[in-house]
């Protein structure tokens, strides 16, 4: 098995490759070199990305996008489709306002005293956003721009995944910021296991680890994402980036971190930022009725979709 840790898109990335050698080591820098020129593609954080320019061009009409662009916007409409409006990537507005308008890292570094007064803004949707396959473009209405946020690394991740396994990886796992995609077997006759991390507790804790989820073998595709308003906070501690669309505001749900798995890791992680709005037990509601696995977290309890109980 051939690993690779490195940065990228803002956050730690880890991608495992299960092939011969030297296809696995092949493999790794195409992962990595496919990363950076997503990142070049999607990153709202570069002027000369690709996204970059098509919000810049908002109310100008249909503009000619790549195959990787087009993607991402397809994805991202097909998210709000199906939670109802509820994933919006349409909330740059107030993301914005909120001032998380660069880079995290550059954010996190500004003092609270620096933050301008907020103005909220409901999203708009993304109903007049308008896509064609055939010629390949994108048209954004007026005071529209889109924010992939965390779909981005989503499908990012299956995107890689799905092409590093077509390329002849037996098996492969790309984590990228904790939205994870799987694609074949972890090895001969093994199953892939991944640990799932608790955020309410320190790094180093013994109890870090809440949960082992295991894929058997004959998994051949799944995707996993954590999204919670515990990291990516600013302002010492009182902004956080999950925004609810129907608002414009911060989320105020008392679940702190949701984890789905799901089919892929966009649809897992488009899923886990709804639940974030939603009350726990509205949020458990909502998974299981999609027949989604679940681990939604409170700062004193947790639920499982698999279960019925809810530990305190």
């Amino acid at each position: 098995m051939a690993e690779s840790r490195f940065r990228a898109m803002g956050t730690d990335c880890h991608v495992l490759v299960v092939a011969p050698d030297p296809i696995g080591d092949e493999l790794l820098a195409l992962a990595r070199e496919r990363v950076e020129i997503l990142e070049q593609c999607w990153s709202r954080f570069r002027p000369t990305s690709e996204l970059s320019h098509l919000n810049a061009t908002a109310g100008r009409g249909p503009q000619p996008v790549s195959g990787d662009l087009l993607l991402l916007v397809e994805t991202m409409t097909r998210a709000w489709q199906s939670t109802g409006g509820l994933f919006d990537p349409t909330v740059l507005t107030s993301m914005r306002s909120l001032g998380y308008d660069a880079d995290f890292a550059q954010v996190q570094a500004r003092p609270a005293s620096s933050l301008a007064d907020v103005t909220l803004a409901v999203a708009p949707g993304m109903s007049g956003v308008q896509v064609e396959r055939e010629p390949s473009t994108v048209g954004l209405p007026a005071g529209i721009g889109l924010d992939p946020g965390a779909i981005g690394k989503g499908l990012a991740a299956d995107v890689i995944a799905d092409e590093l396994w077509a390329a002849g990886a037996d098996g492969v796992l790309v984590n990228l910021g904790g939205d994870i995609a799987i694609a074949g077997v972890a090895g001969e006759g093994e199953a892939w296991a991944i640990g799932l991390e608790d955020e309410r507790q320190p790094a180093d804790h013994p109890d870090r680890v809440l949960r082992v989820l295991e894929f058997p073998v004959g998994t051949d595709r799944v995707g996993i994402a954590t999204s919670t308003t515990l990291k990516r906070r600013w302002a010492q501690g009182r902004r956080h980036h999950i925004i609810d669309p129907r608002t414009g505001a911060m989320s105020t749900s008392e679940l702190v971190q949701v984890t789905v798995v799901a089919a892929s890791a966009w649809e897992a992680e488009a899923h886990a930022t709804t639940a974030l709005l939603l009350p726990p037990s509205g949020a458990a509601a909502w998974l299981r009725d999609r027949d989604l696995t679940g681990v939604l977290l409170t700062e004193t309890d947790e639920i499982h979709t698999d279960e019925e109980t809810t530990d305190g």
